[in-house]
């Protein structure tokens, strides 16, 4: 069973980061057969299995009543919601 929320590129999380805060982050694009190497060299991590698929343009994507949270009623936050209760407090920065 997993947790569903927003699928969001790395694109779309720095773009939202540099909206927020104000400033632009440092971005560095992966090739997929860079990815993949990495990939090869340890293929247990799981990390690495999901920038390979998302790098391919796949993704993944869940039923929403079938997670965790779709089958038990737990509302989940947006990206830019929870960086607004989270990482603006952690800047110091304040919305009021």
């Amino acid at each position: 069973m997993s947790v569903a929320g927003d699928t969001v590129t790395y694109r779309q999380l720095a773009d939202a980061v540099d909206a927020l805060l104000g400033r632009q982050v440092r971005r560095v694009e992966w090739s997929v057969p860079r990815l993949q190497g990495e990939l090869a060299g340890e293929p247990g991590s799981a990390i690495r299995k999901y920038r390979v698929v998302f790098a391919q343009g796949a993704g993944v994507s869940w039923n929403m009543e079938r997670t965790f949270n779709g089958q038990r009623g737990i509302a989940v936050c947006g990206m830019e919601q929870w960086m607004r209760e989270n990482l603006l407090a952690r800047e110091g920065v304040s919305l009021l």
